[in-house]
């Protein structure tokens, strides 16, 4: 009787042992939680705000109009003609075969700053990327002047792929492109690429763009700044190659997260942290209780009588 007794009131301590440490772990979880996924909508926000404050009339005339539209889900035209870096006439569909993602940018070789910087920071970013040009991605850059020789765009492409000292594959990896001034407005009008000529400073004033584009030729992602976050630019990839980029890892955090068009970035998925934070709180709190469910098969019922038969 003196051991069911004992037994029985080290159940209780037991349980409530495990119950106060089931709150606690729900109450850090729940903190944890909520500050992930809270604090990058919060950012998000701050951001749509800071650039609601450049539109309109802030912006001098030469810039207005120069954006670019974000046509998410539009398809690449696959019959485009182009001609790359060797000379050698070739089809949009040529960087889009159905295997790997590949990125478009739209620039041309005598830009006077703009693409340059962003080609340069785009480079540094790849460099520190663990993915590699020419094997798990391709990159399509197509000028927009019609009047760039395929010289021209040979020297920069040499320029770019010296930078790129951690791809191997680099060379086969990156295209430079030129064509006909049909050709650049129906693939900037795909994607949604609003630029202009200006005849006075014989310039074109244009955004910086990068285009994430699925093996099957589909727009699932843009990046419009000029540095390159390499966390970013990796979910970006593994989103838009569709399951043939990155390791069960990589897919798995890139479900964790969803792609703010307002914000031009990834932030934490709230509903689905929220998703996996139940199934995981449900997991920890049968752990917590299973000792103390277990405990109870020998302490005596209502009526005196054990659970367990204890033999005399």
């Amino acid at each position: 009787m003196h051991s069911l007794t004992k037994r029985s009131v080290l159940g209780s301590r037991s349980a409530v042992r495990c119950n106060s440490l089931c709150v606690v772990i729900l109450c850090g979880f729940t903190a944890l939680l909520g500050s992930g996924a809270m604090g990058p909508s919060a950012a998000a926000q701050d951001t749509v705000r800071d650039s609601a404050k450049v539109e309109g009339n802030f912006l001098p005339r030469e810039a207005q109009g120069i954006t670019v539209e974000q046509k998410l889900g539009g398809m690449i035209p696959l019959n485009l003609p182009l001609v790359d870096s060797l000379g050698r006439k070739v089809k949009t569909g040529h960087y889009l075969d159905s295997k790997r993602p590949t990125i478009i940018t739209l620039n041309y070789s005598n830009c006077p700053m703009l693409c340059n910087v962003q080609l340069n920071r785009l480079a540094d970013s790849l460099n520190k990327l663990d993915l590699q040009v020419g094997t798990d991605f391709q990159i399509l850059t197509v000028s927009i002047d019609p009047k760039e020789s395929t010289e021209r765009a040979r020297e920069t492409k040499q320029k770019y792929i010296e930078q790129l000292t951690n791809h191997p594959s680099a060379s086969d990896g990156w295209a430079f492109c030129t064509a006909k001034q049909p050709v650049i407005t129906k693939l900037a009008d795909v994607l949604g690429f609003r630029y202009r000529y200006d005849a006075r400073t014989k310039e074109y004033n244009h955004a910086a763009m990068l285009a994430f584009i699925s093996p099957e030729g589909v727009i699932s992602r843009y990046s419009l700044a000029i540095d390159f976050p390499t966390d970013q630019l990796r979910l970006a990839l593994i989103e838009a190659g569709e399951g043939t980029v990155g390791s069960p890892v990589d897919q798995f955090i890139q479900w964790c997260y969803s792609y703010d068009p307002d914000s031009n970035s990834y932030t934490w998925h709230a509903w689905r942290l929220m998703r996996l934070g139940g199934v995981a709180t449900i997991g920890l709190v049968l752990a917590c209780l299973a000792p103390y469910w277990l405990g109870r098969k020998g302490v005596p019922t209502v009526n005196g009588e054990s659970h367990l038969t204890e033999q005399e």
